[in-house]
């Protein structure tokens, strides 16, 4: 269910995007911090779109691998506990006889 609505909103984000490049079709000027030129409004528009949609993705990406890393140490960590307590409940048994 929540890929679907992850897709959902990507898709109708994707349709913003469209019907806003379909409305601005004047060419403007782009000054970058070494160059200039010049493009339609709709073009430049979908270019930001797309490197929103990479540097979010880029981010996610590391915050998934991030996770991932905790998740592993922390089933290390619970496997080892779960060793010693069945260590700890061994040794209770041979004190009661």
């Amino acid at each position: 269910m929540k890929r679907f609505l992850t897709l959902i909103v990507t898709v109708l984000l994707f349709a913003v995007a469209v019907v806003l490049g379909l409305k601005n079709q004047q060419f403007i000027n782009v000054n970058y911090l070494i160059a200039q030129s010049e493009m339609r409004l709709a073009t430049l528009l979908a270019i930001i779109f797309m490197l929103g949609f990479v540097v979010s993705a880029i981010f996610a990406t590391l915050f998934y691998f991030k996770l991932k890393m905790k998740n592993r140490l922390l089933r290390k960590h619970n496997k080892k506990l779960c060793k010693e307590l069945d260590q700890l409940r061994i040794a209770l048994t041979f004190e009661k006889d």
